[in-house]
């Protein structure tokens, strides 16, 4: 009798690799959006979005347009019927700056309340560093939530803490207004965890279960079977 081949949790080192990433990146981007929209109380929309604002050489802002835009969604026919437990956060490293396909998370006046990056290359090297820190910065500089799912070994992370550094993985949420971010850390091939996407009060935080969202993805792009 065959073996039935195990399925693969968490990340793996295949999808780091660039034939394979950017469309991780845009799809998980997707799944979270098409994830929270229907779990969202009514007051909020969701969008993926390219870039909130970035200044050009002489400081002006720039805005840019949400790549797609969704005002609330009928639950997914796909059954997810287990109760989903947030895990406690594995540690939490202080905010040292105040704080680019991302997520955002609109109050009912369009006001940005939270912004879910899943990081990419260009956020973590050279200039690409330094203009997504800048714009972390400015973001946690108006109290917005900022939620940061960083699924590359590689490149620069802006937590000073050595735990951070030895971490495969990182999931953080800094709360608005506050100086301190939870981390959720994983190692390579470790399930990934669900982590909570804030709202405003008295809104309950929203779970986003990582790991089935990353399987969703390996389901639908065929990945799933050919990692080993």
């Amino acid at each position: 009798m065959a073996k039935r081949k195990e399925q693969h949790t968490g990340m793996h080192p295949t999808l780091e690799q660039p034939r394979y990433f950017p469309d991780l990146h845009a799809s998980l981007s997707v799944y979270t959006r098409d994830w929270l929209a229907p779990r969202l109380p009514e007051r909020y929309t969701i969008s993926v979005e390219r870039g909130l604002s970035m200044t050009d050489e002489s400081g002006a802002a720039k805005q840019y347009r949400p790549d797609a835009s969704i005002d609330r969604a009928e639950s997914p026919e796909a059954p997810y019927t287990d109760a989903i437990v947030v895990q406690p956060p594995s540690f939490s490293v202080e905010v040292l700056g105040q704080p680019q396909r991302y997520v955002a998370i609109r109050d009912k006046d369009e006001s940005l309340v939270t912004t879910i990056e899943i990081l990419s290359p260009a956020n973590k090297t050279g200039d690409g560093y330094e203009d997504f820190r800048r714009k972390q910065e400015q973001l946690a500089g108006k109290c917005i939530h900022l939620v940061e799912i960083d699924l590359l070994k590689q490149g620069k992370r802006r937590w000073r803490d050595e735990r951070v550094d030895k971490s495969d993985y990182v999931m953080t949420v800094q709360r608005a207004g506050n100086s301190i971010a939870n981390v959720w850390a994983t190692a390579l091939g470790e399930t990934l965890p669900a982590i909570p996407i804030p709202l405003l009060a008295p809104d309950a935080d929203v779970p986003l279960p990582l790991e089935y969202i990353l399987q969703e993805y390996l389901k639908k792009s065929g990945l799933g079977g050919r990692l080993g």
